[in-house]
């Protein structure tokens, strides 16, 4: 299918235990929410998205539950929101469905349930198998509940497993980031997404640094720590497709290559983004970010509260940057086609990237 007939779908659930001093994500710490209002929520902004193009004729390719900790909420919520996105829009006969899922809040009983449910693909925030990593990121659970947390998703039927990995966290050694990469090969997940510590405005962790509450790894551990990890997972049989995705041979994620390659895709809930590639070069907007201002927004129509309509000029940037996440790269008839124009008429640089060395045919 094209991507004129296709769309992923992402749905935010905003709700944590605990707010992770690095996180910026549009997310809140708290101890009881409105899930059944939340859920009515989301399904009525479907209805009213999917009347609109480009969403009106395209079938739904994947769907992806992020937080926030989507697996807070229960499993017959997850499953009311698929049974309603079914009905409201088709899905692709190999549609992926994926949610997040942090280590402590999940156990073998409702994993099977989110599995029964209808999610196919479980990504789990484990960040590192080691108690002092996992203190410094301010993480609520310990490595045996990580360990736990993967075990109970195997027993529940998961074979499409994502485990996440962070790495240059201040005190980290070499030593540590090496068991750590390890152990996540031992677990033999499907996928392995490995992201550098990177230090949001915003966050607790860009104050902590800015006050010398907190020092960053030297640039020479961290580069060590990512030549590391592709090695290590390169030799585990795992091909790096993007900066960050590791993937056994046909479980790299699709949701997320969905935006890195221009396919429309649909962002429900407090915060989210969404994407047409029409009109013109296309649109992007967001939603209302408070939870309980989103819910009151939908029930009045529309909870968009910002929108872009992007030139020529953005589009063609993007375009690349994007595609240059990907091993498979930019590919310039796709270009061509894309924009009316040849790539290197529209961006000149890349003949002298392409000279310096820094791309290759």
């Amino acid at each position: 299918m094209s991507a004129g007939e296709i769309f992923s779908l992402y749905l935010h659930l905003p709700y944590c235990q605990v707010k992770c001093p690095y996180c910026d994500f549009n997310s809140y710490a708290a101890e009881t929410w409105p899930e059944d209002a939340y859920v009515s929520a989301l399904l009525r902004e479907l209805r009213h998205r999917a009347a609109e193009p480009p969403f009106v004729t395209a079938r739904v390719a994947t769907i992806f539950f992020g937080g926030g900790t989507p697996s807070l909420f229960q499993p017959a919520s997850i499953a009311r929101l698929l049974e309603g996105i079914a009905a409201i829009r088709p899905l692709a006969d190999d549609v992926e469905i994926t949610l997040e899922a942090n280590p402590g809040t999940v156990e073998q009983g409702r994993l099977r349930g989110f599995r029964e449910a209808g999610i196919r693909r479980l990504s789990f925030g484990i960040q590192s198998f080691t108690s002092d990593v996992l203190k410094t990121l301010g993480r609520i659970h310990g490595p045996d509940e990580a360990r736990a947390a993967i075990e109970a998703a195997r027993a529940a039927g998961f074979d499409d497993l994502n485990l996440d990995l962070i790495f240059a966290v201040p005190g980290e050694s070499r030593a540590v980031w090496e068991r750590d990469v390890a152990e996540v090969i031992a677990w033999a997940p499907e996928h392995v997404s490995a992201y550098n510590l990177t230090y949001e405005p915003g966050t607790p962790f860009h104050a902590w640094r800015a006050r010398g509450q907190l020092r960053p790894l030297d640039d020479e551990d961290e580069l060590w720590m990512y030549q590391h990890v592709r090695a290590a997972l390169a030799a585990a049989g795992y091909a790096q497709y993007e900066i960050s995705n590791f993937a056994r041979p046909g479980h790299e994620a699709r949701h997320n290559r969905s935006y890195w390659r221009g396919v429309p895709y649909l962002g429900l809930g407090a915060g989210a983004h969404s994407y047409s590639p029409a009109p013109a070069w296309g649109r992007r907007w967001s939603n209302e970010r408070i939870p309980e201002r989103y819910i009151a927004a939908v029930d009045r129509g529309d909870a968009a509260v910002g929108e872009e309509t992007l030139s020529f000029e953005t589009a063609a940037a993007e375009f690349m940057f994007l595609g240059l996440r990907e091993h498979e790269g930019v590919d310039p008839v796709q270009f061509a086609c894309r924009f009316g124009r040849p790539l290197e008429d529209v961006h000149p640089e890349v003949a002298m990237f392409r000279a310096d060395g820094f791309l290759e045919e």
